[in-house]
């Protein structure tokens, strides 16, 4: 019964680790794929902007020079750089959220084991004391036998000696 009870323990166990695994993996996947969204509509804002500093740098090399133009592309370099530290930024803060809520799923998941091993550690002590009281009920059956054929023994000696008295 124990050997059942500890292969049965081992299968929900396994099972149960499973689960919680596909389900901690499912769910950062989700949450990464939601906080990446707007990281990528702002890469694609930037690689616009960088575009336009490209084509901007060619025609001003065509059609102006001077002053004004190096300090319009200073002013879009800085704008760009803006926005990349501003991306970096918001990517680090996204990391970090998710890296969080990854430890948070992993407590939970932890807790939901520690959970399932209290229930089996349950489950063992229960079959223990079923044990126990099916060995008591054996043990009382036998007695009882132990008893009716004493009775009966005694029963048919003293029907033996009414016979013999006679």
């Amino acid at each position: 019964m124990e050997k059942e009870t500890k292969v049965i323990k081992e299968s929900v166990k396994s099972t149960e680790n499973d689960k919680i695994e596909k389900i901690a993996a499912a769910k950062v996947e989700a949450e990464i794929g939601e906080e990446l969204t707007p990281l990528k509509s702002q890469l694609e804002t930037i690689q616009h902007a960088l575009n336009q500093v490209s084509s901007g740098g060619q025609q001003s090399s065509m059609s102006y020079s001077g002053q004004n133009q190096q300090q319009s592309n200073q002013q879009q370099s800085n704008q760009l750089l803006g926005q990349l530290q501003q991306f970096s930024s918001q990517a680090q803060q996204q990391q970090q959220k998710t890296f969080q809520q990854l430890q948070q799923s992993i407590h939970q998941a932890t807790q939901m084991l520690s959970n399932v091993e209290q229930s089996l550690q349950s489950v063992n002590l229960l079959n223990q004391i079923s044990q126990q009281i099916n060995q008591s009920q054996q043990q009382l059956q036998q007695q009882y036998q132990q008893q009716n054929q004493g009775q009966m023994g005694m029963s048919s000696g003293m029907n033996s000696n009414q016979s013999y008295q006679q």
